[in-house]
């Protein structure tokens, strides 16, 4: 089995967790998913990272149009949207114009309505920063990271601490993406434990104990660095990736879920759309307002429902020979 098989399995699934643990998800779900979401991504981020020999310029083109343009056309589409519905309602925009303006630029730690957006930002500088990692210091690399593990663990002590660009967020981003690297060089997936049906149940019984009894279950904010205990937090997601990716690896290929990993990107920067769309259908149905959270199995609908129709689009898109303007692979 290629390698590049499984993790388009984790990349999928592990989308998936991300949308269902934003359609109103209990705070037992939350728990759950958001103790090693964020972390999963960079994790694999890194797997599939390539040293290769070349100049800044090039990379920083390169970069820039996967990560950076995305972001600004998702913020831009998000922008269109949101303070669209918000005059045809109300007559005022969503946010002052400042306000919509540092966040468009990520200028104040937070990028607005569609928050996940961030991931891409932070993304794109924990690669600028292995980059030149890998370029310039070619000795003691894992003094650099364990400098990055002590200036995580000094932003930790100011929880909800939010800097420009997400900052903040880049020295622990940098250790995960930097273990994910580390653990394709060591050949770490291939081992034979990683297979055995009684380490993953063991595997996932211990994160399950961390993330809900060690760490107080704690919803972990990862972009505000509310972590709970932070060594805890780090442990427990390491062994939350682990067996997940372990679990992906039992399941192999898979051209569903496979479709949605290569798509990850997209997704990402549109399932909150559907928060809209659901949040006016609520209303509608109910007169109320939209609850924080529901019952498991309506928010797991609510995911499907989305992911059925990202199904149909991607299909749409394909046959229309658009893919690459939807950054469709």
């Amino acid at each position: 089995m290629k390698r590049l098989a499984w993790i388009d399995t984790a990349k999928g699934i592990g989308i998936f967790l991300v949308v269902w643990g934003h359609f109103y998800a209990s705070d037992t779900l939350k728990i759950m998913i958001y103790g090693f979401h964020m972390p999963l991504f960079l994790f694999l981020s890194g797997y599939l990272y390539k040293v290769k020999e070349i100049h800044f310029l090039p990379w920083l083109r390169k970069k820039s149009k996967q990560l950076l343009l995305p972001f600004f056309l998702f913020q831009a589409l998000t922008l269109l949207v949101v303070n669209g519905l918000s005059l045809v309602a109300s007559g005022e925009l969503y946010e002052s114009p400042i306000t919509l303006l540092t966040q468009f630029f990520y200028l104040d730690g937070d990028v607005g309505f569609n928050s996940p957006l961030w991931f891409l930002v932070v993304l794109f500088n924990v690669e600028l920063i292995f980059y030149l990692f890998n370029r310039f210091i070619k000795k003691g690399q894992w003094l650099f990271m364990l400098g990055m593990a002590v200036l995580s663990l000094v932003i930790n002590t100011n929880e909800g601490t939010r800097i420009i660009f997400g900052l903040h967020i880049v020295p622990l981003s940098c250790l995960f993406f930097y273990l994910g690297f580390k653990c394709k060089e060591w050949d770490v997936a291939n081992r034979k434990l990683w297979d055995r049906w009684w380490f993953i149940i063991c595997g996932l019984m211990g994160y399950l104990f961390i993330v809900f009894h060690v760490n107080n279950g704690q919803i972990i904010g990862f972009r505000s660095n509310n972590l709970g205990m932070f060594f805890i937090f780090v442990v427990g997601a390491l062994i939350g990736i682990f067996i997940f990716c372990s679990m992906c690896k039992k399941i192999g290929k898979s051209d569903l879920w496979g479709r949605f990993g290569r798509h990850s990107l997209f997704i990402l920067g549109t399932h909150y759309f559907f928060l809209i769309l659901y949040a006016h259908l609520i209303k509608m149905m109910t007169g109320e307002l939209a609850q924080l959270s529901y019952p498991i199995w309506a928010t797991l609908c609510l995911t499907i429902f989305a992911f059925v129709f990202y199904t149909i689009f991607f299909k749409g898109i394909r046959k229309l020979g658009m893919a690459q303007y939807f950054f469709i692979k």
